[in-house]
């Protein structure tokens, strides 16, 4: 399964840690989706999505990033 970031408004996906693109080809794949997550913490990113994406189409999924930490 792949697991990509993408931003809910602009959907561009996150590519090599520190840009953004539309191509999907170029996103960068994190290992799980807690990594992903803890990514999106850290960064205090908001309005993400994570996708996960598997060979298998029924399979697929996106979680939104809540920081539900508050504050």
């Amino acid at each position: 399964m792949n697991i990509l970031l993408q931003n809910k408004k602009t959907f561009s996906y996150l590519t090599d840690l520190s840009t953004w693109t539309m191509q999907r080809e170029k996103a960068h794949l994190f290992e799980t989706g807690i990594q992903a997550l803890f990514f999106c913490f850290n960064r205090h990113l908001k309005n993400m999505q994570i996708l996960g994406e598997s060979v298998d189409p029924q399979m697929n999924f996106t979680l939104p990033v809540m920081d539900l930490r508050g504050g």
